[in-house]
């Protein structure tokens, strides 16, 4: 599982131009949120902030490029709204990558409509990864 991992990580070295000097939040359980953590600072990523919950986001998110959520359930509706998304964009210069690992939906799809503003979904990871990973599933994203 760790070469998913790792591709997931490979995308956003890609998408941000490099992850070398930059910074992460990563939420979700512990177990899960380990292999990223390893993989982004094996990439060069300077700060790897790390919440079981995301009850600090629109806190955090001024000091991040990135953003994964690892949690291996959601909650429906999705529990990261696009309102607090935005509140921790204001006034944001440099663009923002979200990564939504969880089974189903768990931050509002509205938040990719943002300026600055790039949501990729499960949906959209497995439609990236699944012709290198014929046996990828939601499971796979987040085992360490």
């Amino acid at each position: 599982m760790q070469h998913v991992q790792f591709e997931i990580i490979s995308i956003a070295d890609a998408c941000l131009g490099g992850l070398r000097g930059r910074s992460a939040l990563l939420i979700g359980p512990e177990v899960a949120r380990c292999p990223y953590t390893r993989l982004l600072m094996e990439a060069g990523v300077k700060a790897v902030y790390q919440e079981e919950d995301d009850t600090r986001v629109s806190t955090l998110l001024p000091q991040v490029q990135l953003l994964m959520n690892v949690s291996y359930q959601s909650e429906l509706p999705p529990s990261l709204s696009a309102a607090t998304i935005a509140r921790g964009c204001v006034g944001r210069h440099t663009p923002l990558l979200i990564f939504d690992l969880a089974p189903s939906p768990s931050v509002e799809e509205m938040a990719g409509l943002l300026p600055a503003v790039c949501l990729y979904t499960y949906k959209d990871l497995c439609h990236l990864l699944q012709p290198r990973f014929s046996d990828l599933n939601m499971y796979m994203l987040n085992t360490p």
